[in-house]
């Protein structure tokens, strides 16, 4: 028996989720999580209405380990999907069904939502780009932001994060069947030397999963918040509060420009 959902796969067929579908969620910490992560994952669990049948949690300092044990757990069992979520990701309802209602386990096997990242996480005002990245034609090390971003979409895209990704167990068969069942896939990878560039241990997931020809994509409409540290100092200060009077100043321009009404009634 299938639940049949109105929406197209790559090839214009219907997107089905079989019935008996299970779904494990997963996330790794150091021992110290956010409420608001707390909050996200209890309230989609009871609430969700998806066939959220497990979950594990894998504590430690060594991120790539913790991914790996978590992967290999997952695959031991009998469950269908992963869901990971990091612990600092806000996951809710919406966002989370967005994705599962894309998934495919033929045609897309490997969905993300979408979160928000920046270069600069030690600044006040840190400028976001999407977690989601084309890769370069010619160079590993380099990748560029899928940016700007299409609004509420489905794109493909090369690399992501793993804060918020559905993945299907069929990625991780051609993976290993791809790269030998023995390959650990979240290793971080150094081009060595002086000016050595590194890898972090989730794009080097990618990069495994794309040479293994699976496809990645991405709805951009399921946002989740992610929670970093903010300086709420005098440059948020102006920001906020300018950004205030620009908009006072500019809805008192637009009711001084709208035409009077008749205060007396017209007369035909």
């Amino acid at each position: 028996m299938h639940h049949q959902l109105n929406l197209q796969g790559q090839d214009g067929e219907v997107i089905m989720h079989k019935a008996n579908e299970k779904m494990m969620l997963t996330w790794c910490d150091n021992g110290m999580v956010d409420g608001k992560f707390t909050e996200g994952l209890v309230y989609t669990v009871l609430t969700s209405g998806l066939p959220i049948r497990g979950a594990q949690r894998v504590q430690g300092n060594q991120i790539g380990r913790q991914r790996q044990t978590a992967f290999d757990t997952w695959y031991a069992s009998d469950f269908d999907w992963i869901l990971w979520v990091d612990s600092d990701i806000h996951v809710t309802n919406d966002a989370l069904k967005k994705i599962w209602d894309i998934a495919d386990a033929k045609t897309m096997p490997a969905v993300s939502g979408t979160y928000f990242i920046s270069k600069e996480n030690e600044q006040a005002l840190m400028s976001p780009y999407p977690c989601l990245f084309i890769a370069h034609p010619d160079d590993i090390h380099q990748m560029s932001y899928l940016h700007p971003m299409e609004p509420n979409a489905i794109v493909k895209c090369d690399y992501a994060g793993y804060g918020f990704f559905l993945m299907h167990r069929s990625v991780a068969d051609k993976m290993k069947e791809f790269h030998g069942h023995d390959k650990p896939f979240f290793v971080e990878h150094s081009s060595g030397g002086t000016d050595a560039q590194y890898v972090s241990e989730d794009i080097q997931f990618f990069m495994l999963m794309k040479q293994a020809g699976v496809p990645l994509h991405a709805h951009t409409g399921a946002t989740v918040k992610h929670m970093k540290r903010f300086s709420y100092d005098y440059d948020y200060y102006k920001l906020f509060w300018i950004t205030h009077l620009v908009a006072d100043e500019t809805e008192k321009k637009a009711e001084a420009q709208a035409p009077a009404l008749d205060s007396e009634p017209s007369s035909d």
